[in-house]
């Protein structure tokens, strides 16, 4: 089945502004509202990394950055779902030809969650597995249609990734009481009993690290996990920081002469120099997987290197805002609180952290024996 792609979907800025306006309610509410999620869609991002046998776009990591670092700038957890449901999409194109009519029969803009660190329990049976466990931290998980679920088969060599669909799983609510990204409702997704998954709804992790054999026809497809998952979650920091560093500034033109803005002026040349650095660094990187051909173990190593080392910079960017800013401007009230918290915790994710994307590019560099 052919679906005509789908044209370009100018929304993200009726998007961004619905995220900006409903973000103190998701920080709240442990969740995105309705409204937001719907907004999201609208915007076609979901069918960026969709195969343009089923209406996606195939498209290119660069292409996809402005509308998910806007959305991240209007509100961090917003940006987070956008960014994890659209690199979700390209994960969803290494299934099988079944699995993917399975998710985008009806069209490409479906939101799926996932997870990649394997948990639960697959039992092999006749014609695939019976599934069934929790998954911890599944970031969009009230509103996804389909979850992508990482489990290690009894018997098999390696995880594999599942697909079970939205009446599968319940919820608990294990993420209300996150220090920041709470509206990402990054819940634990439970299948309470065994769920069947047919052996067309599942792909191995090798197959999506190595990106050896892509089962879709895009560049997009050709480019191993490790050298792009850390985008997908340095975007949503990039925005975050970019927003701490427009409300910073607001705060200090309306009180120039605040003594609590301690040195000041040496805050913000730090701050927004270390933001323009990441940007770049993340820009590059995109660029750099939209050139599969040339895109050797060594640059692969250097993207991932570029991930963790803009995370570092956007933290410690957000850091020196906030404390410098003063009472005033930091209080719980105040958007600066809420994107320091936002900024603190997406830089802990696993993707982002320095010393493995470290090993991984002096290996490459120094050319160490694996």
């Amino acid at each position: 089945m052919t679906l005509t792609p789908s044209p370009p979907v100018p929304d993200v800025e009726a998007a961004a502004l619905s995220a900006a306006e409903h973000a103190p309610r998701a920080d709240r509410d442990g969740r995105l509202p309705d409204a937001v999620v719907e907004a999201l869609i609208g915007t076609g991002l979901l069918a960026h990394f969709v195969p343009r046998a089923f209406g996606g776009a195939a498209g290119r990591f660069a292409d996809c950055l402005p509308a998910l670092l806007r959305l991240a700038e209007a509100d961090p957890s917003a940006g987070w779902c956008a960014a994890v449901m659209t690199s979700m999409s390209r994960m969803a194109a290494c299934l099988p030809a079944a699995g993917q009519e399975a998710v985008w029969a009806h069209g490409p803009h479906v939101p799926i969650a996932g997870t990649l660190q394997p948990a639960g329990t697959a039992t092999p049976t006749a014609g695939g597995w019976l599934l069934s466990g929790r998954w911890p931290y599944c970031s969009g998980v009230h509103h996804a249609r389909w979850a992508l679920l990482s489990a290690v088969p009894e018997g098999a060599p390696g995880p594999r990734f599942l697909l079970v669909p939205r009446s599968a799983w319940t919820t608990e609510p294990t993420w209300s009481g996150a220090v920041g990204l709470r509206g990402t409702g990054s819940d634990t997704l439970v299948l309470d009993s065994e769920v069947f998954v047919p052996e067309g709804r599942s792909f191995t992790r090798e197959r999506l690290f190595t990106a050896s054999d892509p089962r879709a026809d895009g560049d997009c497809y050709r480019i191993p996990h490790e050298a792009v998952s850390g985008l997908f979650f340095a975007l949503p920091l990039l925005g975050a920081a970019r927003a701490a560093l427009s409300a910073w500034t607001a705060a200090a033109s309306r009180h120039p002469s605040a003594g609590s803005l301690r040195d000041g002026d040496a805050a913000l040349a730090t701050a927004s120099g270390k933001i323009d650095a990441a940007d770049l660094l993340l820009r590059r990187a995109a660029r750099t997987c939209d050139e599969p051909d040339a895109l050797t173990p060594l640059l692969s190593a250097r993207c991932h290197r570029d991930h963790a080392t803009a995370a570092g910079l956007l933290n410690e960017a957000v850091q020196t805002l906030f404390h410098s800013a003063g009472v005033s401007a930091t209080s719980g009230a105040g958007p600066l609180s809420r994107l320091w918290r936002d900024a603190s915790v997406a830089a802990l994710h696993p993707a982002l952290a320095v010393p493995p994307a470290a090993r991984d590019y002096a290996a490459r560099l120094l050319r160490r024996a694996e």
